[in-house]
C-alpha cells in the first residue's frame, strides 16, 4: 500500500473533471453550493473500494495474518470451524486452514453451494475445503468447512478497507491509484446526474485497473 494526500487526489480528479466542459458546468465551485473539492473528496474512500473490491488479485496488496484460532464445532466426525474476520477487512484473498491441502474455496451464503455444507457427506473437506462468508447477528464471520483436527488454525490474506486518516491521507494499493482517480470522477459526475460524461470514466477505471465489466444479461 502507499499512502496518497487526498488533497492531491482531488486536485487529479478536477482535472479529469475540467477536460469536460459539461461536467465542469454541472459541478460550480462557489460558495453558494458544495465545492469541487468537497463533493469529490466525499467519493473518494467509496471510489477506493469500488476498484479495490474487483480489481486483479496481482494489482493488490494483501496483508497477511498467521496461526488464527478458530473455534471448532465437532459435525459427523470432522470439525466445521467458525472465525472472526479482522475489523478493517474490505475483500477476502485468501484462507488456508492448517490442514487443508491447499487453500479455500471462497463463497458467501448466498451462493447455491453454500447449502450443501450442511450436509457432512458432500460439504468441504481438507481436500477440497470450502470457507464461506457468513452474517451472523449483523456480523460477518468466516465458516470453515471442513477439518480433521479440533486445534488446527487458519492463514488470511487480505485487502484492507481504505479510510481516510487524520493527515488527510488514504492508503491505497499502488497499481490502481489512477483507476480509483477515474472511478472518483466517475462518481462525482453520478452525484450530480451526468450519467452520460460517468460512463466513460467508469470505462477507464475498469480498464485501468484490468476490471472485466460484469455482463448486464
Amino acid at each position: 500500500m502507499k499512502n496518497y494526500a487526498v488533497s492531491d487526489l482531488v486536485k487529479e480528479v478536477k482535472v479529469i473533471l475540467d477536460r469536460n466542459q459539461e461536467s465542469a458546468e454541472l459541478i460550480p465551485d462557489d460558495t453558494d453550493t458544495l465545492s469541487q473539492g468537497e463533493i469529490i473528496r466525499g467519493v473518494i474512500v467509496d471510489a477506493a473500494k469500488a476498484i479495490e473490491e474487483l480489481a486483479p488479485v496481482g494489482k493488490l496488496d494483501v496483508i497477511g495474518v498467521s496461526d488464527l484460532a478458530i473455534a471448532w464445532t465437532e459435525d459427523g466426525g470432522a470439525y466445521v470451524g467458525q472465525l472472526s474476520l479482522p475489523s478493517n477487512l474490505l475483500r477476502l484473498v485468501r484462507v488456508k486452514v492448517s490442514d487443508w491441502k491447499r487453500s479455500g474455496t471462497i463463497i458467501t451464503d448466498k451462493d447455491d453451494s453454500y447449502q450443501y455444507q450442511q450436509n457432512q457427506y458432500v460439504r468441504g473437506n481438507p481436500q477440497r475445503p470450502i470457507a464461506a462468508l457468513v452474517h451472523i447477528g449483523g456480523v460477518l464471520v468466516l465458516e470453515l468447512y471442513s477439518s480433521n483436527k479440533k486445534d488446527a488454525t487458519a492463514d488470511l490474506s487480505y485487502v484492507a478497507a481504505p479510510s481516510i486518516d487524520d493527515n488527510g491521507d488514504i492508503a491505497l494499493c499502488e497499481p490502481l491509484k489512477d483507476a480509483i482517480v477515474y472511478m472518483a470522477a466517475y462518481l462525482t459526475c453520478i452525484s450530480m446526474g451526468d450519467t452520460e460524461t460517468a460512463a466513460g470514466y467508469k470505462a477507464t477505471a475498469y480498464q485501468l485497473a484490468g476490471i472485466v465489466e460484469p455482463s448486464q444479461t
